[in-house]
């Protein structure tokens, strides 16, 4: 598998790992702080979403093009 490859995929996955950890833990124990973390994890999140949807179309496009190998 060529590095551009090996590398969208590990960037997905850490991508993926980062949005089920605020999902799942993070927003929650943030919620009814008295703080703005609750509002810093949601951004976080809608960015990392933004970040994993580049990630699967270009992987998405290496796959239509066979340059994924």
């Amino acid at each position: 598998m060529k590095n551009v490859n090996y590398n969208l995929m590990k960037l997905l996955h850490e991508t993926q790992d980062n949005l089920w950890r605020i999902e799942q833990h993070y927003l929650r124990d943030a919620d009814g702080a008295a703080c703005d973390c609750g509002e810093l994890l949601g951004s976080m999140r809608d960015q990392l979403l933004a970040q994993a949807d580049a990630l699967r179309a270009e992987l998405a496009s290496h796959m239509e093009e066979d340059r994924l190998a």
